[in-house]
């Protein structure tokens, strides 16, 4: 699937395209007038495939069919102030066969932050995963780490998805170029 998306890409160049990155705002302005649905839709693309890492790609396949992880998330604040989040880790990377486990929560921050994966509510049906999460040894040793500063932590249980842009991203990068024509 990922040799797909490198094709996918290299396919969605089209001749006339502007070369190089535009340089200013007044340059990128003038690319958005002139440039086709498909050329902004390649823009897009290759913004966020330069965004993100291979493993990163691994977690958004392992969601992309609709699947659901348990998620543990570590708050700062009290049981009425939802807090800071401090950390997020998952059971999603083994799933995925992501490399680096030991950057799962490094993954994820930066997978919430494009917007490409959202935190549901605690789901039933993922209990027990939720209890190996929450013995598993890298989480335990960063809640540990962190109730050292911060003796008001709390562990939520929530659900990892993809999010609707998330979805529409994956579309995007795994449709056929010559299905968009």
């Amino acid at each position: 699937m990922l040799h797909g998306l490198k094709q996918r890409l290299e396919a969605l160049h089209h001749p006339g395209e502007l070369e190089g990155s535009p340089q200013n705002l007044h340059q990128l302005l003038g690319v958005s007038i002139e440039q086709s649905v498909p050329q902004a839709q390649t823009m897009l693309v290759e913004r966020h495939l330069a965004s993100l890492t291979g493993d990163e790609a691994r977690l958004l396949a392992a969601l992309s069919d609709g699947s659901a992880f348990a998620l543990l998330t570590l708050y700062s604040g009290s049981r009425f102030s939802r807090g800071e989040v401090l950390y997020r880790y998952s059971n999603a990377g083994r799933a995925a066969g992501i490399q680096c486990n030991d950057f799962i929560a490094l993954y994820l921050n930066h997978l919430f932050a494009q917007g490409l994966v959202i935190a549901s509510d605690f789901t039933e049906s993922l209990r027990t995963d939720y209890e190996l999460c929450e013995g598993d040894s890298d989480f335990r040793k960063a809640q540990a780490e962190l109730q050292i500063h911060l003796p008001k932590l709390s562990i939520r249980r929530e659900t990892l998805r993809i999010s609707p842009l998330g979805r529409q991203l994956w579309t995007l990068m795994t449709t056929p170029a010559d299905i968009e024509e």
